[in-house]
C-alpha cells in the first residue's frame, strides 16, 4: 500500500466520522487499481451523506467498471436524480452516459 493510504488510515483511526478522510481513501484506492477497496469506502461515504452527489457517482462509475451493473445502476439513477436536484448539469450528463453504459453491458 501507498504512503498515501497509510496516512488517510491512520487519520481514519483517529477520526473515524470524518468523510473527507474517507473519500480521499477511497480515491488513493482507485489510483492504485483497487476497486473493490474504493467501492467499501465509498459506500461509507454514501451511508453517512446520502447527498453527497461525487461520492455516489464514484461509487457507480466504480462498481461498473468491476462489473457489477445492478449496483452500478442503483448509484448511477441516484447520481442523476441528485445532480438534477442540485443543479449540477456535467455530473447529471456523466450519470446519463454511464447509465448508457450499464443498458449496453446487459
Amino acid at each position: 500500500m501507498s504512503k498515501r493510504i497509510d496516512e488517510l488510515t491512520e487519520k481514519l483511526k483517529l477520526k473515524p466520522d470524518q468523510v473527507f478522510y474517507r473519500f480521499s481513501l477511497a480515491q488513493a484506492f482507485l489510483d492504485e487499481d483497487n476497486h473493490t477497496l474504493a467501492c467499501r469506502e465509498l459506500e461509507k461515504c454514501v451511508q453517512a451523506k446520502p447527498d453527497w452527489l461525487i461520492a455516489t457517482l464514484s461509487l457507480g462509475r466504480t462498481y461498473l467498471q468491476l462489473g457489477k451493473i445492478e449496483k452500478a445502476k442503483q448509484n448511477l439513477e441516484l447520481s442523476l436524480e441528485l445532480a438534477r436536484k442540485q443543479n449540477h448539469d456535467d455530473p447529471a450528463a456523466e450519470a446519463e452516459q454511464l447509465l448508457k453504459e450499464c443498458n449496453s453491458s446487459n
